[in-house]
C-alpha cells in the first residue's frame, strides 16, 4: 500500500499522538486501562473521535481495524509486532505509517483520516500491542 501521508504530516501526525500520550501518562490513574469497555475510561476522547468518524462502537471498529492492520500488528514478523516485542513500544511516526493505509483501504480520507489514525494510535499504544491484539482478536 503506499503512504497517505506525506513526511511532514506523519511528523505531525506523530507528534499529535505523542502529546495525547503524554496526556494520558500525566493524568493516568494507578491502573492502566487496558480495554475501552469503561464509559469514563482515559480514553474517552479517542472513543469519541472514533465512534464519531466512523458511525461504530469504538470496540467494534478496533476488531474490524485489527484484522486489517493484523499482518502489521499481531503477526510475527509484523513491522509494529516486531517493534512491540523489542521495545514494548512503538514509535508515533511508525503507527501513523503503518495504520494509514490500512484506514485508507477501510474508506476513510482526509482529515478524517488524520483524525482517526491519531485517535487509533493512541488507543493501541496507551493499552499495549498484546492487549489490542487479544482484546480485539477474532
Amino acid at each position: 500500500m503506499s503512504a497517505p501521508f506525506p513526511p511532514q504530516t506523519v511528523e505531525a501526525l506523530a507528534g499529535a499522538i505523542d502529546r495525547q500520550i503524554a496526556q494520558l501518562s500525566a493524568t493516568r490513574s494507578l491502573s492502566v486501562q487496558r480495554s475501552l469497555e469503561s464509559p469514563d475510561a482515559p480514553l474517552a476522547k479517542q472513543a469519541a473521535e472514533i465512534e464519531r468518524i466512523t458511525q461504530e462502537k469504538p470496540a467494534h471498529f478496533l476488531k474490524k481495524f485489527r484484522k486489517a492492520a493484523k499482518q502489521d500488528t499481531c503477526e510475527e514478523g509484523g513491522i509494529l509486532n516486531t517493534q512491540w516485542q523489542k521495545w514494548k513500544d512503538l514509535a508515533s511516526g511508525d503507527v501513523v505509517k503503518s495504520f494509514g493505509p490500512v484506514l485508507v483501504a477501510m474508506g476513510f480520507s482526509g482529515v478524517l483520516l488524520e483524525t482517526l489514525v491519531v485517535a487509533v494510535g493512541v488507543t493501541v499504544i496507551h493499552i499495549g500491542l498484546t492487549a489490542f491484539c487479544e482484546e480485539f482478536g477474532e
